[in-house]
Parts: C-alpha cells; structure tokens; sequence
C-alpha cells in the first residue's frame, strides 16, 4: 500500500530527529590525546566546584586536576552534566575523567582511578539542643537521617531501611539544613569540609543552630576516575607520580587550604 507523500516526509523528519537525539551533541569526540574531558555536575558545589570569581581555580576538584596534568602537557576541557547523564558517557567514552571516592562506586573495577588526593568524611549534623553523639550504626537505629540522593553512604548502607535506619533523600545540602533546622529529621549525613566551608562564607545560613559530631562515621579518598580507554593507563601512572611530588614540596596542600 503506498503512503500519503506527507506522511513519507513526517516519517523521514522523525527519524532525522531520532538520530539527532541518539548522537550526544554537547560532548565533541576527543581525537586529540593531550585533551581530557572531565564531566563535572551541572550545579555548583562547593567547595568542590565553584562559580565565583573569588575562586578563579573552580574549585578544588578542578584545581588539583589541572595542577597536575598541565604540567605533563595535558588540557582540561569540563563538561556540565547531570550526573547519571555523565557516567553514561564516561561508560561509552565520550567524556574521559571524573572525580568520585572509589568506595562510592558499585563497578569501581569497570574503570581506572588515579591515587587519592584529598580526604572525605562524612559525619552527622544535628541541631544545637541535641546531646546525641554517634557511636555505632545500630545505635541511629529508630532515627530519620536526610542524605544527598544518588549518594552511597559505605558505612550506613546496609543500616537503612525498616525498622533500622530511615532515609531521605534531598538534592542539596541547602535542603538538608531546611529539613534539620525544622526537625523533620533527627540528623543530617554531611561532609565536613562542605560544611565547614558552607559555614564559614554563608553566615546568612545561621550556622550557630547546627552541630557537627566530632566524630566521622565514614571516610574516603577522593580521586579521579578515567573511563577504560587503555590509553589512559600511562597518564595515570605519570599522574600519581606528580602528586606524590606535589605532597612532598606542599603545593598540594596550598591548593587544599585555598578551600578549607
């Protein structure tokens, strides 16, 4: 049976747009092997990413990186994406590096992961006029923790759920200490360098009505993580090479205390 001549060209126009949508076009192949394209989230995050002129670096996970791999002749290009959007490309090759804690990551093995460069670690945030100090998982047990969605917390994981651990889930930190503040949760899951560094240059935050535990529940070493291109293998080896030379002499350090 033949077709109607404009449902032929709806048809063509459909299957142009599928192809247009299939092709990501935010993100060029990467044919030149001094380039690394580094997906970073689509929102700013400090003290990890920055958009503010008073941090000309972008943050330290920016900073570090580039501290390290311009002096081996490398560019770094960045790409904002949301962050299943990213390691989808990280996946098929189409973005080269990001940066995670390999304890956050259910494949860590699927990928290769330079040695680490900055200490995370997550503790307990509370309200003032609470007297609680964590000791053990089981003893949140019964309490509501707010945590940052998508984000795997090692230590609590197996903790959550019925009659254990209940967890909510919000999409930034400024929505945990709504959630605290009100007391809709008993304690909120943070990093401490976020939150030292969010109290200290947001005071429109009160931070007097908050109290971080002087203990860390968990901890874990940031790196940065390239996809499973074996070309990346010798950078990598010349990566940890210069950061162990950058801890030595304390241009690591220097770049560190720029954010704490």
């Amino acid at each position: 049976m033949s077709k109607n001549p404009h449902q032929t060209i709806l048809l063509l126009l459909m299957a142009m747009l599928l192809c247009m949508i299939s092709v990501p076009t935010h993100v060029e192949a990467n044919a030149d092997d001094k380039t690394i394209i580094m997906f970073i989230p689509d929102t700013d995050w400090p003290p990890y990413l920055i958009n503010d002129p008073r941090y000309p670096g972008g943050g330290v996970l920016l900073e570090v990186m580039r501290a390290v791999v311009t002096p081996l002749g490398y560019e770094v290009k960045t790409c904002r994406l949301p962050n299943k959007r990213g390691w989808e490309l990280l996946n098929c090759r189409e973005v080269d590096a990001h940066a995670k804690a390999k304890e956050w990551v259910r494949d860590p093995d699927n990928y290769q992961w330079t040695a680490p460069f900055m200490l995370h670690e997550d503790v307990l945030l509370y309200r003032m006029n609470s007297n609680f100090e964590y000791t053990e998982p089981k003893a949140l047990y019964g309490k509501t923790l707010v945590g940052i969605k998508g984000f795997i917390y090692p230590t609590l994981e197996p903790h959550f759920g019925p009659g254990k651990i209940h967890r909510i889930d919000v999409s930034n930190p400024f929505a945990m200490l709504e959630l605290l503040n009100l007391g809709r949760v008993d304690a909120a899951i943070v990093n401490r360098n976020e939150t030292l560094w969010l109290f200290k240059n947001r005071p429109d935050l009160n931070p007097e009505r908050f109290r971080l535990d002087s203990k860390p529940f968990g901890s874990a070493g940031y790196r940065y993580v390239f996809n499973n291109d074996k070309r990346w293998a010798p950078l990598i080896e010349k990566f940890n090479a210069r950061l162990d030379e950058m801890k030595r002499n304390g241009d690591l350090d220097k770049i560190l205390d720029q954010y704490r």
